[in-house]
C-alpha cells in the first residue's frame, strides 16, 4: 500500500519580533518540514479493509462513475511552507452539519496531480504524489462550539493538484443504520518556494506558544502547525476582537547574503488599508533584518531562515471594521521584493 505521511525534520534559527518590531530572541530550533515516514505501524485487517473501501470510493468520484458523498460536510483550511525537498502543508479539516458518531473514523487522503499520466497500480496500490490514511478516535477531533477539527498535514512537490479527502465512520451497532460517508474534492495550488526571494504563507493566529524542541513523527502528525519549536494556533480569518492581538508569523525564503557580512539585509514594511481604499491608514516602523539585528550564529548555509511573529494589540489602534495588511519584504543585496496581501477583520 503506497502511504506518503508528513513528517517534521528540518531546522532553522527563529527570529521572533514583539509588537514594537524589535528582535526579542533568535535560537536553533527544529522547525515544520515534510519527509517520507517510512516506518509505519501494521494495519488490522479491519483497517486494511476500511482502507480499501474508502479508497474504493474515491476511485468512482475521481473518475466521474459515483457522485462525492456529502453526510458530513468538510472545509479544507490550509497553510504552505518551505522544507528540503517538498511543500508542507499544514491543514485544518473543519466538520459541520451531520456529526460522526461511530468511531474510529477512517480518514483517507490522496493528492492527484493535474495533468500528469495515471500513476502504476490501482486504488491503495498506486504510487500518487500523496496519500495516507488515519483512524481517528474522538480524542483527534478538536470540538470548537459546535464545529469539528482535524488537524493534519501532507507534503507536495509544486504543482497543480486535485485533493481528495474522504471520511467514513464504522458501521453502528444497528446494521439499519448507513455509515456515514464523505467526500470533499479540492483544488490545490503548490507553488515553486525554491526560486527568487519569497515566503511561506502568512499565518493569522490566535497564539503562539512554545512546544518541545522535538516531535515524534505522530505528535507533529497530529501537531501539524508546531513550528520552529513553538505551537501556532491558526485563526484561518477568524474576527478579531477589541481585546485581542492581530497576531501573525512568516518565514522569509531565498533572501541573498550581504559581501560584508556575510548575512542577509532584509528589509520588512507593514501598511494597513481600509477594505476598499488605496491608502494606508497607519504603518509601522521598518524590521530590518541584518548583520545588526540577526544573531550571531545565524547561516543561510546552515540551513536557517527567518521566521517573523508579530503581535499587536488592537484595542485603541484598529477601531472595528475590514481590514487589508500589507507586507512588503525588500532584499536589499539585490533589490528584490516581495508583497503580501493579507486580509483580517476586528469586531467590538
Amino acid at each position: 500500500m503506497n502511504v506518503r505521511r508528513a513528517c517534521a525534520t528540518f531546522a532553522a534559527l527563529l527570529v521572533v519580533v514583539s509588537a514594537s518590531s524589535v528582535p526579542s530572541y533568535g535560537q536553533n530550533k527544529p522547525a515544520a518540514s515534510a519527509q517520507p515516514q517510512d516506518q509505519q505501524r501494521k494495519l488490522s485487517n479491519d483497517e486494511k479493509s476500511a482502507y480499501i473501501a474508502l479508497s474504493d470510493v474515491v476511485d468512482g468520484v475521481s473518475a466521474g462513475k459515483l457522485p462525492a458523498p456529502a453526510d458530513v460536510k468538510l472545509k479544507f483550511q490550509h497553510h504552505l511552507l518551505k522544507s528540503s525537498e517538498f511543500v508542507y502543508i499544514p491543514y485544518i479539516l473543519e466538520l459541520s452539519g451531520e456529526k460522526f458518531t461511530s468511531f474510529p473514523v477512517t480518514m483517507y487522503v490522496r493528492a492527484v496531480q493535474k495533468g500528469a499520466p495515471a500513476p502504476e497500480g490501482k486504488g491503495v496500490e498506486a504510487s500518487w504524489p500523496f496519500a495516507d490514511v488515519y483512524f481517528l478516535t474522538e480524542k483527534n477531533v478538536v470540538m470548537t462550539g459546535d464545529v469539528a477539527e482535524v488537524p493534519r498535514a501532507l507534503q507536495l512537490s509544486p504543482g497543480e493538484y486535485t485533493l481528495y479527502v474522504a471520511m467514513r465512520e464504522r458501521q453502528p451497532k444497528d446494521r439499519k443504520q448507513q455509515a456515514k460517508t464523505t467526500v470533499l474534492v479540492q483544488d490545490l495550488t503548490v507553488p515553486d518556494m525554491n526560486k527568487d526571494l519569497t515566503t511561506s504563507s502568512v499565518i493569522l493566529a490566535t497564539a503562539l506558544t512554545p512546544a518541545p524542541e522535538q516531535l515524534t513523527g505522530q505528535q507533529q502528525l497530529e501537531q501539524p502547525f508546531t513550528i520552529s519549536g513553538y505551537k501556532v494556533v491558526p485563526s484561518f480569518g477568524k474576527p478579531i476582537p477589541q481585546s485581542g492581538e492581530l497576531m501573525f508569523v512568516f518565514f522569509i525564503y531565498n533572501e541573498g547574503v550581504a559581501a560584508a557580512s556575510g548575512k542577509p539585509d532584509l528589509d520588512v514594511d507593514y501598511l494597513f488599508y481600509r477594505t476598499n481604499e488605496d491608502k494606508p491608514f497607519t504603518k509601522l516602523a521598518t524590521q530590518p533584518f541584518n548583520a545588526t539585528t540577526l544573531p550571531g550564529q545565524f547561516d543561510i548555509k546552515a540551513g536557517h531562515q527567518v521566521f517573523v511573529g508579530q503581535g499587536i494589540p488592537v484595542k485603541g489602534a484598529i477601531p472595528p471594521g475590514e481590514y487589508r495588511m500589507e507586507i512588503k519584504v525588500t532584499d536589499k543585496t539585490n533589490n528584490q521584493a516581495i508583497t503580501r496581501n493579507v486580509p483580517f477583520t476586528v469586531t467590538n
